[in-house]
């Protein structure tokens, strides 16, 4: 008997992270994909891939920004097993913080944009009654550093929404709302910063994250040592904390 065929719908489908996921989604099981995201060549060369990988794909080009759009409508009366956000940018921070659009952009991206999203997901997972919404956010958002405040204070923004939307499914137990947070990884988003011995390869990241997915995990570090990392940064005392440079 053939197994069933894992259908995703993934925003931001082209970042590297959920491009890794999608790789190792496809090399476990049989899966469907609706790849969307703003660039349709990129789109198109990621569908290109997964194929050979021996999935099915269809695109969707679309802003991602525009809250006008009818997701319910775009996600059709297909039954999901996952959708996954993954969109987002990480600014200068130092130069983005002096124009207000500029600001107001990178909260659409990084927040409001997920809000909106994910809402429409959740409400097809609260009509399925069964089905998993994983987002990616970011060990940037446990605590407010200034090297990074602008983008952590939307990924924390994120870890506030899906945790309400994991305490209005806690009594769904088919339905799983998963917060993925990597620690520094080496993407195209993060080509400008120095490398060191903290970023990790988008492949093993993505690997980890769909093992997380698979587990029914809630909330994930990815790679899991990030979590011990972050509760030394949570738990400094603030006088000394505010002595670092982070």
């Amino acid at each position: 008997m053939n197994a069933p065929r894992y259908h995703a719908a993934v925003f931001g489908a082209t970042s590297a992270i959920a491009t890794e996921i999608l790789r190792a989604i496809a090399a476990e099981r049989p899966a469907s994909f609706l790849l969307i995201g703003r660039d349709a060549a990129k789109l198109d060369a990621l569908a290109a891939d997964l194929r050979t990988r021996g999935a099915d794909c269809e695109t969707l080009a679309a802003d991602l920004l525009d809250a006008e759009i009818r997701w319910d409508e775009i996600l059709g009366n297909r039954d999901w097993d996952l959708f996954l956000l993954a969109h987002g940018s990480l600014p200068d921070q130092a130069t983005t913080l002096q124009n207000g659009p500029a600001v107001a952009r990178e909260a659409a991206v990084n927040f409001t944009s997920h809000v909106v999203i994910a809402s429409a997901c959740a409400a097809r997972l609260e009509q399925q009654k069964r089905g998993t919404l994983a987002v990616i956010g970011s060990v940037a958002g446990d605590r407010g550093r200034q090297s990074n405040y602008l983008y952590g204070s939307a990924k924390a923004g994120i870890a506030t929404f899906m945790a309400g939307l994991r305490h209005r499914f806690a009594s769904v137990p088919e339905i799983r709302i998963v917060l993925l947070k990597p620690g520094m990884t080496d993407t195209p988003m993060t080509a400008q910063l120095p490398k060191g011995p903290l970023f990790s390869p988008a492949d093993k990241v993505g690997r980890l994250a769909w093992q997380a997915i698979l587990k029914r995990k809630s909330i994930v570090y990815l790679p899991g040592w990030w979590a011990l990392v972050m509760l030394a940064i949570k738990s400094a005392p603030t006088f000394l904390f505010h002595r670092t440079r982070l």
